[in-house]
Formats: structure tokens, sequence, C-alpha cells
């Protein structure tokens, strides 16, 4: 991957003036709920500096994780305000963040009503980014949010749409059943809070709390999102559909992280080599920041990095607009 030779300087301060910029950029924030489950369990948050942005990013984060909180998405939003992008933050309350555990929850907390809320917060946007006719709209999706974008992509192209943003950046998706041994295997070895012994039967029906890196504690207590260890694992959506893929039409480019256990590189690339081959492989790209893990945090010393990525995928995207 060749950058921009732009230099992109973060300064140490970046946090308190990115709370700055979104409180005067912010033009409107609005609940929704899913096709399928009828209560707000997601909002977007628009953000804009200027009125006549021809440029937008839009975020969608991981399962456990919102675009206030993770380090990643708010690196991004604060050098898309500087760089007067807008900016669009589809966050879900999906498994909401509670002080106990609940099995009841965790059941009905399925990935495919997750990949639903995505999608019905992606049909707002794709109307708004229309509407605004942006010169270029980006996708940007992290993990199970990565995974979920893809899934929706698919599904357009499975009804005849064409996807209506111009390109789009997928850190770490899991885009293969292959990968779900692990996950569920994290999910085990990572329960919370402590069981009394189990067999790894009765472990998968048994409902685990995940701790979010980000998430802030509320009065000194940790908080946990209820879900299943097989939470992945019977949704057909988490599956690999080169000649659907195929079809997308925008570039689109895939980040692993080097030491990344829940979406390893080496999987990633070689799905990114199955693509290649494909009818459209000139759109798909693929990077790996070699000492990042899943969450990219080893690569929050270089800052630069990922958003010369960002800078140049618009660059990218530009040379192979059909």
């Amino acid at each position: 991957m060749r950058y921009d030779n732009k230099i992109i300087h973060i300064p140490d301060e970046w946090n308190t003036a990115l709370n700055d910029l979104k409180q005067g950029a912010i033009q409107w924030r609005m609940e929704f709920c899913s096709h399928t489950e009828q209560k707000t369990i997601g909002h977007i948050s628009h953000y804009s500096i200027d009125k006549n942005a021809t440029n937008c990013l839009i975020l969608v984060p991981g399962l456990a994780s919102n675009t206030d909180t993770e380090p990643l998405m708010r690196v991004i939003t604060y050098w898309a305000l500087v760089n007067n992008h807008d900016v669009y933050c589809l966050d879900t309350f999906w498994g909401r963040f509670l002080p106990t555990v609940s099995q009841e929850l965790a059941q009905q907390q399925t990935f495919e009503e997750y990949i639903n809320l995505i999608d019905t917060g992606m049909d707002r946007i794709e109307t708004e980014c229309k509407n605004h006719k942006y010169s270029y709209s980006c996708v940007i999706g992290h993990s199970a949010g990565a995974t979920a974008t893809l899934e929706i992509y698919n599904r357009r192209i499975l009804q005849h749409k064409k996807l209506r943003f111009s390109a789009s950046i997928m850190f770490a998706p899991y885009v293969d059943k292959s990968f779900i041994e692990y996950i569920t295997n994290f999910f085990v070895t990572h329960r919370s809070p402590s069981k009394e012994p189990m067999s790894v039967e009765e472990i998968k029906r048994s409902a685990i709390g995940l701790v979010s890196p980000h998430e802030p504690r509320q009065n000194n207590q940790v908080r946990y999102l209820s879900v299943l260890p097989t939470v992945y694992s019977d949704v057909d959506s988490v599956r690999f559909c080169p000649e659907i893929m195929d079809k997308y039409g925008i570039p689109i480019t895939l980040v692993a992280g080097g030491r990344d256990r829940k979406s390893p590189p080496n999987e990633l690339r070689k799905k990114y080599n199955i693509l290649r081959e494909g009818k459209n492989g000139n759109l798909w790209k693929f990077v790996v920041f070699k000492n990042s893990r899943h969450g990219f945090i080893d690569q929050y010393k270089d800052w630069g990095a990922i958003l010369r990525l960002i800078q140049s995928q618009k660059q990218f995207a530009r040379k192979h607009t059909k």
C-alpha cells in the first residue's frame, strides 16, 4: 500500500480537542430500532463542520464498543472533522452493558439481530448520503461491525441493489466460519464473572459477560455485555461469499492486525487472495499493521499510518470510480 506523502499530525491533546469539536459540530442524533426488534437499541450521530462538505465517513464500531469511547474510532473522527469531512457514527445498544450478566438477555441477543440493527441504521445513512450528494463516502467498520457491514453489502447485492457508498475500509472482520472456533474458545476462557466448573457444552449455553476495554465504569463497577459463547456460530452471515463480494463494485480495503488471534492475518490474507482473482479483484486491497492486536491498540503509537490509509482510500476510490 502506497500512502500519500502528506504528513498527518495528531497533537497530544487530541482527545480533549475532539470533545470540543464534536460539541460544536453535532448536527443531529436520532435513535432507532431494528426491523425485527421494536425497541430503541441504536443511535446515529451526525457531525459536520462545513455544511458544504463533499466527503463523509460512516463509522461502525465492534460488538462491545462505540464511537464515543473506542480510541480507533475517536481518532478517525478527529482526523475527519479537522479535514472537513462529515461523520456519521452508527452506534448500537445491542446487549446493553449492565452490572450483572443476564441469561435471558444473552439468549435474545443473536448476531443476526445485531446485523439487522446495523442494516436499519445503514438504510438511514444511505438516504442521508444520497440527499446530501457527497462526492465521496467511506464506511469504516471494525471487528463485528465490519462483519455486519459486509453481510449487509451481500444483502444489497442479492436484492440487486447498488451500494450507495464510494468505498469501505474493514478493520479485522470475521469473514469465514473458520474464525468461529477461536472466538468461541475465547469467550469460554474469558467468562466473567467466575462461575462453578462446567462442561464445555454447558459453558457454550451459559451467558457470559464481555467487558469492553473502552467502556467506562459506572460508580467504579464493571459492566457486562451479556452474550452466549455461540453468538457467532449459529449465523450464516459469518461466511465468505466471493461470488457475491465480487459484485460490490466499490474499492474495499481489508485491514489485519499482525498479532490478531480473533481475525488472524493469515486467514484474512487467504480470503483477500481469492477476491483478487475475481472480475473486480482490482478493487480489493489488503493491509497489515504487524504490531497490532484485534483492537489495533498497539498501533495507536502511530496514528499516522492508519490515517494515511484512510486518506489514500479516497484516492484509490476516485481512481477506480466507474
